[in-house]
């Protein structure tokens, strides 16, 4: 049997057979978290007019001098597009928002000026281009906007909006299809010595939660041919993830099943744990994972080796996931030396500081893994040690 892999072998084999999915066109307002298959740049400057910061008076500054008085003439409120140059000598009323007419160059706050119905007396001189944001101050035409490959945001949403798109080319989403075995495990209305299959929930959120399409084969009894045929039934699909069926037990049968549907298996176990008994295999571009049953087990292996391919499908170029040092806030005792340990977690900020904690608890849900190197059975309260979160949107 080969020898167990570094968590960063298996990371690297992975991403190595994982292959950049094919771009779709979306609509702006479906296009929250996708990554563009291209680096987006502004069609338009933003904004694309000169425009008024205040509500007041646009003026000539060759005109203003201490205590000038300025006839008015009209008006330009928000979205008005009837813009005709302003004469010299002359001021026009402006609103917040609304364009600066050709020859006006600088905006007077209506809170520096003496209305009368000669005009206005201006008590405050200012200086050219005061209040007025220029064509393309906050982006330029041609200015990148998101980079390919980055998960697009609000922020990005409202300038790509605003600089002329309505539809972005993104990556496909990965279709993602899960089988949860074990003879023990049912739909409903569990017996003594049953359960109800918690990890099919948990893998579909993380499935979506990872921006791919989760595909639910439901659950499989200890059976290899009743594995294989339900994995088969999946239909073409970029991903498949098992959970259970690992290990050196009579019925860890995962192995057998990839054998009977054709899968090459690259690896079977890992020095990590927990992931002593994982499996990864490839089918042409189809990549299979099959994960421990333990939902915690099968969480923290998701995370560190599953997410990074669906990621990878979609443009993310980033190798492995973000670590970041934290403060430990309570003592960790392992079994024993000679394996990477990876430690549900609850990471957070105090006091500016980021801190983290072992997570026993359902009340507040794990967003963290503690790493625990292979050469060390404790860490001690106070330490900072190195967590990778498991949102990119981590506490600070």
């Amino acid at each position: 049997m080969a020898e167990p892999l570094t968590l960063q072998q298996a990371r690297r084999i992975i991403l190595h057979h994982t292959p950049l999915l094919p771009s779709e066109n979306v609509s702006i307002s479906n296009a929250l978290n996708r990554r563009p298959t291209v680096t987006l740049k502004a069609q338009l400057p933003i904004p694309h007019f000169r425009q008024s910061t205040m509500d007041g008076f646009a003026v000539h500054s060759a005109d203003i001098q201490p205590d000038t008085m300025l006839p008015v003439e009209g008006e330009i409120a928000a979205g008005c597009t009837d813009l005709q140059p302003l004469p010299s000598g002359l001021a026009i009323r402006i609103m917040t928002g609304g364009a600066v007419p050709p020859g006006a160059n600088q905006v007077i706050p209506i809170e520096h000026c003496r209305e009368s119905k000669k005009g206005i007396l201006l008590t405050y001189q200012g200086k050219r281009r005061n209040n007025i944001r220029d064509k393309g101050s906050d982006l330029k035409t041609g200015q990148v906007i998101i980079k390919k490959g980055l998960a697009i945001q609000p922020l990005h949403l409202q300038l790509l909006a605003t600089s002329g798109y309505t539809s972005l080319p993104v990556f496909k989403k990965p279709s993602v299809a899960f089988l949860c075995t074990g003879s023990e495990l049912v739909d409903t209305n569990p017996r003594p010595g049953q359960l109800i299959s918690g990890n099919r929930s948990l893998l579909n959120g993380l499935i979506q939660q990872a921006q791919a399409i989760p595909v639910d084969l439901g659950t499989a009894a200890d059976n290899t041919h009743i594995i294989a045929d339900k994995i088969k039934a999946a239909g073409p699909v970029d991903v498949i993830v098992t959970t259970g069926g690992m290990g050196p037990g009579k019925y860890d049968l995962i192995r057998e099943v990839c054998e009977t549907i054709g899968i090459e298996v690259l690896y079977t176990s890992l020095d990590v744990r927990p992931g002593r008994a994982t499996l990864f295999g490839v089918k042409d571009s189809l990549l299979f994972f099959g994960l421990p049953g333990p939902p915690p087990a099968a969480h923290i292996l998701f995370q560190q080796l599953v997410k990074p391919a669906l990621q990878a499908f979609q443009g993310y170029s980033r190798q492995k996931p973000v670590s970041v040092k934290a403060l430990l806030q309570e003592g960790i005792t392992v079994r024993g030396k000679g394996l990477l340990n990876l430690k549900s977690a609850l990471l957070f900020s105090k006091s500016g500081t980021l801190c983290v904690q072992a997570n026993n608890s359902f009340s507040q849900p794990q967003n963290a893994v503690i790493c625990i190197p292979a050469n060390r059975r404790k860490l001690l309260k106070g330490e900072f040690v190195t967590v990778y979160p498991f949102s990119e949107h981590y506490p600070s």
